[in-house]
């Protein structure tokens, strides 16, 4: 099961580098399907690269089990990681030789990881974390827990790497090595979600192209709150990596520099996004509480929120045939645009890649499954993933851009691709994160002033990038 916590991270309870160029143009690149290309690649077709995983022969010539870390939820009723064992069960059978163990990470992969390395236990493969879940993959290749995935791909004749993101490619590289490929990959938290009920009672006309303000949206959600019956109109999430990432981009400003080497968050437009996402309880009394139990997502599930915002993951989630989780219309919309016209987004997503030594083949065969063309797919279309695969010929497929108009206005909106993916030069992205959330969490919760948060969680940032 797929929430946001009170700080906005999306929870499953069920060297100097930064990539400068978003989604690898994604946006132009995916409309334009057959002439999607990434400037790493190896030999093979994009039709190849999605039978790898899908229709390509999956074989040991030796029965082999390998033992894979993923996100907590493997036996989750939905999230990514049953997903993961649902789908690989269909295709690594006893008639493959392969079996595959998924285990659970707690209280998250980047923490597990580092853990099962201290003590010479390492998995055959985990999950590489880079704005979620411990968002600690490229400080792990930096110590040598992830191996480089370059010299199979190059020698896999039936593998290429074009389909793939670019910017999540360079995400996950270190040092000019990669060491993960993508299992999904979005334009970051810039979908808004809202209830259809509560809009259409009220005479309240959504913009599901983003073609409006966040003005606009607070004077809808504030003709939707009822606080005396407890139904509220607008909950953000708020919190580094992603959603904090996008506040202070929608409204001009940046979390880090372009090298990764300052934060950011001391300008006027950050300051300014965040007393909006604290003026939500505040000012604008469309929640009553940010730190509320259960998270916006569980409160629009209720019935008692009519607009939240996150990734794309709960678009799968709640159009999936069958599902029970909402009662109520759902609306999918684009989040609307700054007063002054600006969009936030942040190129985002996870990926796999491979930690033993011992089983690399049937490893390999796995990373290159679980990242697939049809994997992404199914992924969206069951409701089992929810984010789509990371990948330009998963956004182009028709199946995938007629399950829900989003995605297409994602790409429209975007002509340029997902906004840089801006990480820290000496790799202490979990650190770093951790330290600015703490000290932007006493502004949240009213104990001291934004400036002060501010300049206290720069000072603090800057004193770990500088290390």
């Amino acid at each position: 099961m797929r929430q946001l916590t009170q700080e906005g991270q999306v929870t499953t309870t069920t060297r100097r580098r930064i990539v400068t160029g978003g989604m690898g143009g994604l946006a132009g690149v995916v409309l334009a399907a057959c002439g999607a290309t990434a400037t790493r690649g190896t030999g093979g077709t994009s039709t190849q690269a999605g039978q790898a995983g899908g229709s390509a022969a999956i074989k040991s010539k030796q029965p082999v089990t390998i033992e894979v870390l993923t996100r907590k939820g493997v036996s989750s009723p939905t999230g990514h990681s049953q997903f993961y064992k649902n789908v690989t069960e269909k295709r690594f059978t006893p008639e493959t030789n392969i079996t595959v163990n998924l285990i659970d990470a707690e209280p998250n992969v980047g923490e597990k990881l580092t853990i099962m390395a201290a003590g010479g236990t390492v998995p055959d493969a985990s999950w590489f974390g880079v704005v979620a879940d411990g968002v600690a993959g490229r400080e792990q290749a930096t110590k040598g827990i992830f191996k480089p995935l370059d010299p199979l791909a190059k020698k896999d004749p039936r593998f290429d790497l074009k389909p793939y993101f670019k910017a999540m490619l360079d995400a996950f590289s270190v040092a000019g090595k990669l060491y993960a490929l993508p299992t999904h990959a979005h334009y970051g938290t810039n979908v808004l979600y809202y209830n259809k009920n509560m809009t259409r009672a009220a005479g309240i006309k959504v913009a599901d192209d983003g073609k409006w303000t966040i003005d606009d949206l607070i004077e809808a959600a504030q003709k939707l709150t009822n606080k005396a019956e407890d139904v509220w109109g607008w909950w953000p999430s708020f919190g580094f990596s992603e959603f904090g990432t996008f506040w202070v981009r929608e409204f001009g400003g940046e979390f880090l520099d372009a090298p990764g080497t300052k934060v950011l968050i001391d300008s006027p437009p950050a300051r300014e996004a965040f007393e909006f996402v604290y003026g939500a309880q505040t000012k604008f009394q469309t929640i009553d509480d940010l730190y509320r139990s259960g998270g916006p997502g569980k409160l629009f599930e209720e019935g008692r929120l009519a607009f939240f915002a996150a990734t794309p993951a709960q678009v799968a989630l709640y159009r999936k045939p069958g599902q029970e989780r909402i009662q109520h219309e759902l609306g999918v919309a684009l989040f609307p645009t700054h007063p002054k016209g600006m969009r936030g987004t942040q190129a985002s997503g996870s990926g796999m890649g491979i930690t033993g030594t011992q089983k690399v083949e049937a490893s390999w065969e796995w990373v290159k499954f679980i990242t697939s063309k049809e994997t992404g797919i199914e992924g969206v279309l069951t409701g089992g993933a929810g984010s789509p695969g990371g990948r330009t010929d998963v956004w182009n497929d028709p199946r995938f851009l007629a399950f829900d108009p989003i995605y297409a206005t994602i790409i429209k909106a975007y002509p340029q691709g997902a906004g840089s993916l801006r990480l820290p030069a000496n790799y202490r992205y979990t650190e770093l994160v951790k330290t600015v959330n703490e000290e932007l969490k006493r502004y949240f919760k009213g104990e001291v002033s934004v400036t002060d948060a501010t300049s206290k969680a720069v000072q603090a940032g800057n004193a770990i990038l500088s290390q």
